[in-house]
């Protein structure tokens, strides 16, 4: 009997089995692969002065020694490297005009720095003031570090280049325009009111202001108090007339 196609066929099926999935591994679906994520490198925040649109990150103080702050909320000496950490920067908005808050270990009695915007050998700059809870004169500050901390002393220097309100104060009678002394002139700011009294010619001033408009009250004892509002821009003059009760 003839064996030799049987043996053929045979041969030929089983050499077919694994393609009709008897034990065959059907393809599996890509596995994903997770990668270590990358550090975020810090970046210094910016300062933008909306006036002007002037934008730095250098901050100043009156010795013109320049911080910064970081997106990691660390505040850097410029002089030395040295950062210390947890300081933050908030931007509020004070009558339209964005003010800029940096909070952290900066006094033991309690404050923040206020940003303030002068000029210096025709170059616009960022300047630190201190805010001790809604007192701020607008004066800049001496900035050290001493043992891995801030020390923080308020002066009497107003950023170079910013703007003064100044004016007279004065009432009309039958004969002339006379000068009113003791005339107690506020503007309303971002850290409270700043105010002063007119002196003996009726002459007053508020040196370190910042562009913005600002309420302003005029009030003497035996005078009509008065209530207006006033732009600052630059130097700016307003001359107030009272009237009496």
């Amino acid at each position: 009997m003839p064996t030799g196609p049987r043996k053929c066929i045979v041969l030929f099926l089983l050499a077919l089995a694994p393609l009709a999935g008897c034990g065959a591994a059907s393809p599996s679906a890509p596995t994903a692969v997770s990668r270590p994520r990358q550090p975020t490198t810090p970046t210094t925040v910016m300062f933008t002065e909306s006036a002007t649109g002037f934008s730095t990150s250098e901050l100043r103080d009156v010795d013109e020694q320049i911080l910064q702050v970081n997106s990691i909320g660390e505040l850097m000496w410029s002089a030395d490297g040295t950062r210390l950490p947890g300081y933050g920067v908030s931007r509020q908005l004070i009558d339209g005009v964005p003010i800029y808050l940096i909070s952290g270990a900066l006094c033991a009695e309690g404050c923040a720095f206020e940003v303030r915007f002068g000029t210096k050998d025709g170059e616009r700059r960022a300047y630190l003031t201190a805010d001790y809870g809604h007192d701020n004169p607008g004066t800049l500050v001496d900035v050290e570090v001493s043992g891995g901390a801030l020390v923080v002393t308020r002066t009497g220097i107003f950023p170079p280049g910013s703007p003064t309100l100044s004016g007279v104060v004065f009432e009309d009678t039958p004969i002339s325009r006379a000068s009113v002394a003791g005339v107690m002139v506020q503007i309303g700011i971002s850290s409270g009111w700043r105010s002063t009294l007119t002196n003996a010619d009726g002459f007053y001033s508020i040196p370190g202001l910042f562009d913005v408009q600002g309420g302003i009250r005029i009030s003497k004892e035996g005078y009509q108090s008065l209530s207006t509002t006033v732009v600052i821009r630059g130097d700016t003059v307003l001359d107030v007339a009272l009237l009496r009760r």
